[in-house]
């Protein structure tokens, strides 16, 4: 069978100290899907929050996915390219993911053609942030930041980001705007000729029409399993083994 298809999917957050199901049932449903497009997936796009914790150490990383790593390692051994895109609570990326796994690491945004579609994909979260947010994201990329969060000991370093993922949640779950970010911030994009934005961050899967375009939110492993690909120029937003959601030709 040919690898003719591209696949999209965001915020497994695996190892979350919230979840809405046991991470053993989380993981088995994503062992499933990426062990069932092994057969047909050219492109896999991982678009950030994979993990809701990633920090490599010198020598350690996270003992959480060490399953979906491995099954990651499979789909790039089997042909098919791996692309991860950081997300907000997964920024930072050493050299294991591209070394051992064989994932491709283009930075937080990546500009691709696929099926004579022109694809702007990224996490979502700098969509509309205000100057709090901005803040932050310029201290978690600073040098210096990273440098001294690596002179923690992993437990430590693990237990602070678990208290920030669970602030994290509970500020999006009370979140309430009439004015969607991510509606802007891709309209922005499709106005310099993009056919399609496709974004995680939000969790809820969605398509949203925009001009001659779409976005694509892909929602999340947590409660949706949803995922999106591409295939012979349309592309399906769907829940691992029930129907399409929508598709856009």
């Amino acid at each position: 069978m040919p690898k003719n298809k591209i696949y999209f999917i965001s915020d497994a957050h695996l190892g979350a100290p919230t979840c809405h199901r046991p991470p053993r049932v989380q993981e088995d449903a994503l062992t499933g899907f990426l062990r069932a497009i092994r057969k047909d997936a050219e492109a896999l796009y991982i678009v950030g929050d994979l993990f809701d914790f990633w920090f490599e150490y010198r020598s350690v990383i996270p003992a959480h996915g060490a399953r979906i790593l491995f099954e990651l390692y499979n789909l790039v051994q089997s042909g098919t390219r791996v692309i991860y895109l950081p997300g907000n609570h997964d920024i930072w990326f050493g050299p294991y993911l591209s070394d051992q796994v064989g994932a491709e690491l283009p930075g937080p945004s990546c500009a691709v053609a696929h099926q004579n579609r022109r694809i702007y994909v990224t996490h979502g979260d700098t969509f509309g942030q205000d100057w709090k947010m901005k803040l932050i994201r310029r201290i978690l990329h600073n040098p210096l930041c990273i440098a001294l969060f690596g002179c923690l000991h992993p437990d430590i370093g693990t237990s602070l980001a678990r208290m920030v993922s669970r602030f994290s949640i509970l500020k999006m779950k009370n979140k309430k705007t009439t004015a969607p970010p991510y509606t802007t911030g891709a309209a922005k994009k499709l106005v310099k000729g993009f056919d399609l934005v496709i974004c995680g961050h939000y969790h809820t899967p969605r398509v949203q029409p925009i001009g001659d375009g779409a976005l694509i939110i892909l929602g999340d492993w947590m409660r949706y399993d949803s995922y999106a690909v591409l295939e012979n120029g349309d592309i399906a937003l769907k829940h691992w083994h029930t129907a399409v959601e929508k598709v856009i030709h």
